[in-house]
């Protein structure tokens, strides 16, 4: 798969990228970090400029968040349903991006699009179906996306000539993060239901 999409890549160009991006934000499961840390290299190199891929692979991205996000609002559940047989609500990382969603608001779209990226297309899904404000999404879409975007484009642009091991390194370094991160947010989720249990607690002696 990473063959055929540098492939294209190579075929295309920048607007090249922009369409692969698109396809992976929207869910297509694409090595779009692969491709990034690729065009970062060839900055370094020479062979491309900063501005540009910055401005294509923004677009791309954004373009795909987007379409998630109207398919859902737009659509609703009744369609999200139909794709994913038996019920979206079913889906264990759609029921996941829910709850995350509904905690995190605008911070849960802004860090799903770098720090747990995997569920950056269930957010969009949960964030349209909510019918959570559309400025506010691509505010916060856009924000995400440049801190993704500029961070694999540097790490290319600096190992430039190691991209591979940098790929797998990368690789299971998500997964690293993604645990880390759902760790903390376990933990948060903990000391507010101990903090709100404490405050009941002393409630109900003042009250006795």
């Amino acid at each position: 798969m990473t063959e055929e999409i540098l492939a294209l890549f190579a075929l295309y160009g920048l607007p090249g990228i922009c369409v692969i991006l698109a396809a992976g934000q929207f869910g297509v499961p694409l090595p779009t970090s692969i491709l990034l840390m690729t065009a970062g290299a060839l900055i370094a190199d020479g062979d491309l400029t900063a501005t540009q891929v910055f401005a294509w692979a923004l677009a791309g991205a954004v373009l795909g968040d987007q379409s998630g996000y109207a398919v859902a609002r737009f659509g609703g559940r009744g369609l999200l349903d139909r794709v994913f047989k038996g019920g979206a609500s079913d889906t264990g990382s759609f029921a996941r991006a829910e709850r995350f969603s509904a905690k995190w608001g605008g911070f849960g779209v802004f860090f799903s699009r770098w720090l747990v990226s995997p569920l950056g297309p269930w957010i969009n899904l949960t964030s349209g179906l909510a019918r959570y404000h559309w400025g506010k999404f691509l505010f916060w879409d856009v924000a995400g996306e440049s801190v993704w975007i500029i961070g694999y484009l540097s790490i290319g642009y600096a190992f430039s000539r190691s991209i591979a091991g940098i790929a797998e390194l990368l690789a299971n370094l998500g997964w690293l993060i993604g645990a880390a991160a759902v760790t903390l947010l376990l933990g948060v989720l903990m000391w507010r239901a101990v903090k709100r249990h404490r405050a009941r607690s002393a409630s109900g002696t003042r009250n006795a």
